[in-house]
């Protein structure tokens, strides 16, 4: 379950110049070569939504179901949205020992730092989350719903959260 390409090695100085650019590459190929295989919205996890420095501001999980994931996305180069992603028949998989409350999703310095996208057996895909300053969580789900909201510079520094 762990990230393949953007693992915490990467994200936080720990490879060479050389391996931290060969990793990103393999990254960059494997979206344009995974693409073409993903469909029911989980295209947009690689062609339009940049979760980058993303901020959850809720996570509501019913296993085998739904998960639900608000997140506020963006900077003040382009402005601010929260981004709302339903994964449909989700299964949430999180690192060995950890729980949805070790994660500390919710913490004003919990970011989100990367994401990686996969297809799994059946017609199901994978999205892989690395978060800052640590954790990391999967799902694998069948397709997705993104709906989006304006959002200002002021709720960057709000933590207004809901439940999880």
């Amino acid at each position: 379950m762990p990230m393949t390409w953007l693992t915490h090695e990467w994200a936080t100085g720990g490879l060479s110049h050389e391996e931290y650019e060969e990793r990103w590459r393999l990254h960059l190929a494997h979206r344009v070569e995974v693409l073409p295989r993903l469909s029911g919205g989980a295209e947009r996890l690689v062609d339009g939504i940049d979760l980058h420095d993303g901020m959850v501001r809720s996570f509501e999980y019913l296993p085998r179901d739904m998960l639900t994931c608000r997140v506020l996305i963006g900077d003040m180069q382009v402005g601010y949205e929260f981004v709302e992603l339903g994964y449909v028949d989700a299964e949430l998989r999180l690192e060995p020992g950890s729980t949805i409350e070790t994660l500390s999703l919710f913490d004003a310095e919990t970011e989100i730092i990367s994401d990686e996208v996969d297809v799994a057996a059946a017609g199901r895909f994978v999205h892989r989350v690395l978060l800052w300053p640590r954790g990391e969580y999967e799902v694998e789900f069948t397709s997705l719903t993104e709906n989006r909201e304006a959002a200002t510079s002021a709720d960057r520094f709000s933590r207004g959260l809901a439940g999880h």
